[in-house]
């Protein structure tokens, strides 16, 4: 896995290329789905860190938008995100509030809780995997000897 690093000026393009495989939030379908557009883009903390500013619809119908920060860690999993209901009013607000939930996020300690909470699912992931082998080949063994 690779740290976070800025992809261009374009905050769309620098979010979808930092993001794709880690999580499908910025996605031209979900964006469209939302109604939402990137304003802003980029990574913190070394790379640890990645963080947007979005405009959102704030109804179906889209006639009202509001602006959200987002947070993401490594793993794409989301850390800090006002709901829709406490957007702000300016890119410039929600960017201020962006960089104090940044600021009280420690980084570093978030990605060595993170990957160890990885590397436990994962092992668990291929004991599954391991269980699912042995039945196949006891199903196939049993179904031979009959």
């Amino acid at each position: 896995m690779k740290l976070y690093q800025n992809e261009g000026s374009n905050p769309k393009f620098n979010a979808q290329r930092n993001l794709m495989g880690r999580t499908h939030y910025v996605d031209d379908e979900t964006l469209r789905w939302h109604k939402s557009k990137v304003i802003s883009a980029r990574c913190t903390d070394g790379g640890l860190l990645f963080a947007i500013v979005t405009s959102d619809a704030l109804d179906m119908n889209n006639t009202k938008r509001g602006f959200r920060y987002v947070i993401f860690d490594l793993f794409g999993t989301v850390l800090g995100r006002p709901a829709l209901e406490e957007s702000y009013t300016s890119s410039a607000r929600a960017e201020k509030a962006m960089w104090k939930a940044l600021n009280a996020i420690d980084a570093v300690t978030h990605t060595l809780a993170a990957i160890e909470r990885s590397q436990e699912e994962y092992a668990k992931e291929m004991q599954r995997l391991r269980e699912t082998i042995a039945a196949l080949v006891e199903a196939k063994m049993t179904k031979g000897a009959a």
